[in-house]
């Protein structure tokens, strides 16, 4: 088949999922992780005849994309703060709202002159805030911990892939209470979304992101928001800060969780949507 040929049958074939720029724009991405090819390689070469071994490549992409399977689980690569992650059903999808928290905790520290700061990031999935902070500010001394297993040797992969050196934990932040070195920075990005917005949810992310890091428990939507505060509360050092990617729907909920006496004043963000997604407040 002709690359013309396929092009035009692969954004037919999803037009009930994606509009033809969506579907145009994810075929020029695989074109381009499969073969190398940039975007303009189909427009010069439309009577390229693709052989059996593109044909079958693009063929499973395509019968994936129908499913609504997510094109960074079918190819394996995210990119994130400007790097490429490897990414599997084990883990989130790295968001590009995530990445203001990342330039947030940057900022900071180059403002504030934090020299070497020991930082801890919980429930670190893929790796990608971890694995920015290092590579950005190779001075940051940072621990990484998750509950799952598998998402930690995705979070590995990606700091071996990156060349920086992060301390990985295997560990449920409900039993988290004491830490052996007090920390300057923990930020998060934990699991904030409540059971009944999942038919808000579309389906490349309702049947293919792991639930374990998107959804609260029933009764409390800001449950794991509560296990952070407590750690930090005890852990962080005089003056050190909690960066957290929050849901605005509980913003006011998640405040009334800060004791006035052990933290400071709460300041809020918009991501690039607009909407309240990160919080910062300082320990007294």
């Amino acid at each position: 088949m002709r690359l013309s040929e396929f092009r035009s049958h692969f954004q037919k074939t999803l037009l009930e999922i994606y509009s033809k720029e969506e579907a145009d724009s994810i075929f020029k991405r695989l074109i381009d992780f499969y073969f190398e090819w940039d975007a303009s390689f189909p427009i010069i070469n439309p009577n390229y005849l693709l052989d059996f071994n593109a044909s079958e490549k693009l063929k499973f992409a395509l019968s994936e994309l129908r499913k609504e399977k997510p094109l960074q689980y079918i190819t394996h690569q995210a990119t994130f703060f400007g790097i490429d992650f490897f990414v599997n059903q084990s883990v989130l999808i790295p968001r590009p709202e995530t990445e203001d928290l990342v330039n947030w905790v940057l900022e900071d520290i180059c403002k504030n002159k934090i020299i070497s700061p020991q930082l801890m990031d919980i429930g670190t999935g893929s790796g990608c805030i971890a694995v920015s902070l290092a590579n950005a500010n190779k001075q940051i001394n940072v621990t990484a911990i998750d509950l799952s297993e598998e998402a930690l040797r995705v979070a590995k992969k990606n700091a071996k892939k990156h060349r920086v050196k992060i301390d990985f934990i295997k560990h449920d932040i409900q039993s988290l209470f004491h830490w052996k070195n007090p920390l300057d920075i923990i930020v998060s990005n934990p699991p904030y979304v409540h059971p009944n917005e999942k038919k808000e949810i579309s389906p490349n992310v309702l049947n293919y992101e792991p639930h374990m890091a998107i959804f609260t428990p029933e009764n409390d939507p800001v449950y794991y928001y509560r296990l952070i505060i407590n750690f930090a509360s005890a852990v962080l050092k005089s003056g050190g800060s909690l960066y957290l990617e929050i849901n605005p729907k509980y913003l006011k909920l998640l405040k009334s969780n800060f004791s006035d006496d052990t933290f400071g004043e709460i300041e809020v963000r918009n991501d690039i949507f607009g909407k309240s997604r990160m919080l910062k407040v300082i320990k007294k």
